[in-house]
Formats: C-alpha cells, structure tokens, sequence
C-alpha cells in the first residue's frame, strides 16, 4: 500500500504519514500532538488540525484584503506579533495582512465571527527602549513585570515588547516613582528610566544581580535596588553580633567570601557548605548562614499552630508563594521556615523577629510622610520648567544646556556628543561646566526625525544599551560607541557623528538644506540634497568651478556641492555616453 504524502505550502519537500503514529511537536502550532505527516531529513513535524491550514483566509475581522499565513521563523525580527482578535502576544505562525498591520494567530484566523478588535494602543514607557503595546502574555506567558518584578499570567493586560518580550502591568503604570527606604534615609530612592540602568549596565547592591526592569536607586549616591530586594530590606533579619538589618542573598556565596572579605562572626573567608549568605549593605559586610545560628526547626505559636522545618523553598513545592505573616512574595531557591502539615510558609526573617509580626509592605512606603510629597510635587515642577529648555539625557546627569559665548571656552574646545571641534554657537550644561556641545548637537536632545529616517522620531542615547551584542551604525556600518540616535519603534541605530556629518561639512553659517534631490552624486553612490546658499556665504561648484549663489544641490557624503544646471549637464552627457557605447 502506497504511502500517503501532503504537499504543503509551509514546507518545500513533500510529506508522506508516518509508518507509526507516535506524538510530536508540530512545527505550525507547537503543540505536543500526534504527528501526521512528517520530513524526517528536514525534522519538519504536523499534526492533523494543521495540515488543513489554508494558505489565505478571506476574514470578516478585515474584509479589505486577504490574510496570508506566515510560518514561524526562530530569527523573525520583531520575534512576536500581537493577535488583532484577542490580544494575545505570539511568537508562533501567524495570519498577516502585508498591506496593513494586521495579525490573527492560528486559533483567531479560524474563528468565524470576531465581534470587536482589540485595542492595542501604544506605549512609549520610561522603563523600557521599544514601543510598547497594549496586550497579554499569552500561553507562553514567562518573566515578570518590569515595575513590580511579579510573575506575569497569560491573561493579564499588559504594554508588551514584540522585540524583547518584556512586559509591565497595565495597573503597574500608575506605581510612584519615588519612595523613602530606612536603609537610605538621606536621600529618596527614584525610579531610574532604561538609559540609566542598561547604558550604565549597574546590578543591584543588595544581591548583586543584574536588573532585567528598572530597578530604585540614588544615583547621588550610587545606591540600587531590585523592586523585590528593597522590600526584602524591610523584613531584614536583626542579629545579635550586627547594629544594622541583615539581608539574606541566595547565591553566590563563593564570590562574595574572599580575601577581603570574612565572615563577620567567624572571621573567615572560606565558602561555608552553603551557597546562601546575609549581607549589609549600609557597611558592606558578610555572615555566613550558619554561623548566625538560624534554629533549623522552630514552634512560634503566634505565627502558625504547627511546627516549622526551615528548608529551599522550589516552585515544584506544592506550597503557597506568599509568606503567611508579611504576605509578601516568597522568591524560589530562599530559605523558608515550612509547615509539613500544611502549605503555609514564610520567611526566616519574619519567624525569628522578636517582636510581634505585622505585615510590612514596600507600598506603604510610596507615601511615608509630608517630606516625599514635597519632593515629588517639587520634581514635578521641575519637570514642567524644564520642559522649555534644552535637555540632554546622560547616564548619571541629565545636562540642561544653555547658550553660550565662544569667549568663556577654551582655544579649541571638543563637543562632547559628536566629538567635534565646536567652531561657533557652542551650548554648555548649567551645572557641569566640562559637558559643552555644538547647537545642533545639543538640540538632538529632544526626539526628532532625520533624514536618515523619517519613519519615527529618534531618541539620543549616552551609550548602546545592547551589553551583550554588538549593535551596528546603520549608516557606516561600524560599532556603536558613545552618543548615538535610536529608534525605540524599529530598533534603528546611527551614529551622532554620521548623522551631524552634514552640519559639519555645510557650516553653522552656510547653505540650509531644503529639500531632496532626484538622482545621485557623480560617484553614483550617495543620494543628493538641495540646499540654499546666502549671498555672504557663497561656494564653488566642484564642476564648473564658479561661485554658487542660492539653490544648489549638494552630496553630503561626499561633501561636494554642485550648481543645478552643472549636475544636469554632466548627467546627459553620462547618458549620450551609454547610448553611443550601446
């Protein structure tokens, strides 16, 4: 008997059924299902549901045009798309519609009736570098909020991030961005935005880990705090032998008992049996977890009426993830002190305080007290006064930059964005007097388009935010070092220098560009621009050799300039050129 084969317009090769039918993941829809048809050289799997797949679907959801099914590809940029019908974030096959943006994944696309669209309204956020989309997580659902640090759910409503799957609760967004913490009393910890936490690459100086969202911080100070670590702060354990809160840290113990630092008990700097450790972070000292005498059974019949066993807590556990005394999340791989009658848990820290437990929550401390009032309405103000000046974000200092004269700079004074000499018309920061810049330079502070890209507003940047990949200047093609333009829609990138490359040639006091010009330069490589030339600033055509005079047209790249007429001239003659050796 012949085998049955499919040819399928996902896959190139035909597919014949399977001589046994065992359970596989199928290559459209990801599902663990019986495998009906498969190429074994290409390790190409589909089950039943997805072999009948049309290719183009005619939806009512949009009548206009025809979707098209577009199978999933690992290196897609963005990686995922939102459904149009549900919401759902997914980086598995799709229906698309190329002339508009719309997306149905699969269980949408074979819906018949769609009564309304979602409302996937965007987000630019400070917490993140993209453009945000209001979504769920969908079945795939992993990671946490970026604000909250909570485990996401698929169905919760969240902005998501096709690019980085990076998510923040649509109730997060209205989280103060400042509060008072006891273990910095001097100053307020602030929210910092993504181009202080990922161009300054910091990890947390409680656990030492690095931020995946935007973690609290001082930046006067140098002070900063996963969301979750600030609240564990709270909850610190008091110990005998130390005058400060002791911090519990689950990992990374043989890094941080070294030669310069001992154990605070013991005094020594070998790693104890276990991984796990306490921590001051007002005086930077460590203690082993044994050597503070952490009773490893314990009876407190004010918390729980069952004996506790102090044990890891695992999420494979079947036990709850809040502790049942301060009702604050309970973080896998930390020491609990665990009921093996029943699924109540909590923290060491809670268990041993002498004092009678109360919940203590980091939220009560988003309004301690008259003193953050004043500072925050008084940042808003600030905010509003600033918003009529000139701004350039840095990673540690935002410079509000004023004009200057050339007189109060040195003899030759570099730009600090484009690395530039400044020539005239140069802008210091008020309060830094080494961060000076060109105007134009300057002025990039403020989102705007480029000729390079029109599309989206641009966004400039101190540092790449990328740590772990090189991220590449889309006009030279060269490493991003430094100041650069990014597009936080599309993910553009171009370097400062490339893009004030034509303010430079042209002049702070020459020709302003005014439009586009149709066709190229004589190398043949770079597109033109028209620019108009004051009488007092006049220039020679690099053709004709004579002197230009208002409209002319100019190559950037090859900072060459040419009268209109000469360039014409000189593209005919090209063209009577190929005719003849034709």
């Amino acid at each position: 008997m012949a085998m049955a084969k499919l040819k399928h317009f996902s896959h190139s090769c035909p597919l014949p059924s399977p001589e046994i039918v065992a359970e596989g993941i199928c290559n459209i829809c990801f599902k663990e299902e019986s495998v009906e048809f498969a190429c074994k050289p290409c390790n190409f799997d589909l089950c039943k549901s997805c072999s009948n797949l049309p290719q183009k679907v005619s939806h009512g959801f949009h009548s206009e045009h025809p979707l098209e099914f577009c199978l999933f590809q690992y290196d897609r940029k963005p990686g995922s798309i939102i459904c149009s019908g549900c919401g759902n974030m997914s980086s598995c096959s799709f229906y698309q519609c190329k002339k508009c943006e719309i997306y149905l994944d699969l269980g949408c696309a074979l819906l018949k009736n769609i009564s309304t669209a979602w409302d996937a309204r965007e987000l630019l956020h400070y917490s993140h570098e993209h453009l945000l989309r209001r979504c769920r997580p969908g079945q795939d659902a992993r990671g946490s909020c970026l604000l909250c640090e909570l485990p996401l759910s698929p169905s919760s409503i969240c902005y998501g991030c096709v690019y980085c799957y990076a998510f923040l609760h649509e109730h997060c967004l209205d989280l103060p961005t400042e509060i008072r913490h006891p273990v910095h009393p001097e100053h307020p910890l602030k929210r910092l935005d993504y181009i202080q936490t990922f161009a300054g690459r910091r990890s947390c100086d409680a656990c030492k880990g690095r931020f995946a969202g935007v973690p609290f911080g001082c930046l006067e100070c140098g002070l900063y705090l996963h969301v979750r670590c600030a609240d564990s702060l709270l909850r610190g354990l008091k110990h005998e032998s130390h005058e400060h809160r002791l911090f519990y840290v689950a990992s990374n113990a043989k890094k941080a008992f070294g030669k310069d630092n001992s154990c605070q008990i013991c005094m020594g700097n070998a790693c104890s049996s276990l991984d796990s450790y306490f921590h001051c972070i007002e005086c930077d000292l460590k203690f082993h977890f044994e050597c503070l005498g952490i009773p490893k059974s314990m009876f407190k019949r004010s918390c729980h009426i069952h004996p506790l066993v102090c044990k890891r807590f695992s999420e494979e556990d079947d036990s709850l993830e809040y502790c049942g005394v301060c009702e604050t999340m309970v973080q896998e791989g930390h020491h609990v002190y665990s009921c093996q009658e029943c699924d109540f848990l909590g923290h060491i820290e809670c268990f041993l305080r002498e004092e009678v437990p109360s919940p203590l929550f980091l939220k009560d401390l988003y309004a301690c007290g008259e003193d953050i009032t004043r500072a925050t309405s008084g940042e808003e103000y600030e905010t509003n006064e600033l918003e009529n000046k000139l701004v350039v974000n840095d990673i540690n200092h935002n410079h509000v930059m004023n004009a200057v004269d050339m007189c109060e700079l040195s003899c030759k004074e570099e730009c600090a964005i484009c690395k530039k000499e400044i020539l005239g018309n140069p802008w210091k920061c008020e309060s830094c007097v080494s961060f000076v810049a060109h105007h134009f330079c300057a002025e990039l502070g403020k989102p705007s388009r480029h000729r390079f890209h029109w599309n989206h507003l641009l966004t400039l940047l101190p540092k790449p935010l990328a740590s772990d990949v090189m991220m590449s200047c889309n006009s030279c093609r060269e490493e991003i070092k430094g100041f650069n333009l990014f597009c936080r829609i599309c993910n553009f990138t171009i370097h400062v220098s490339c893009a004030m490359k034509g303010k430079h040639f042209l002049g702070i006091l020459g020709p302003k560009v005014v439009g586009i010009w149709r066709g190229r330069c004589l190398s043949g490589k770079h597109r033109m621009v028209q620019v108009r030339f004051s009488k007092s600033y006049p220039n020679v055509c690099v053709i004709c050799n004579e002197k230009v005079f208002g409209l002319a047209v100019s190559c950037i790249e090859c900072e060459k300039i040419y009268h209109p007429r000469c360039i014409d001239r000189h593209r005919s003659k090209d063209l009577i050129k190929d005719d003849e050796s034709s």
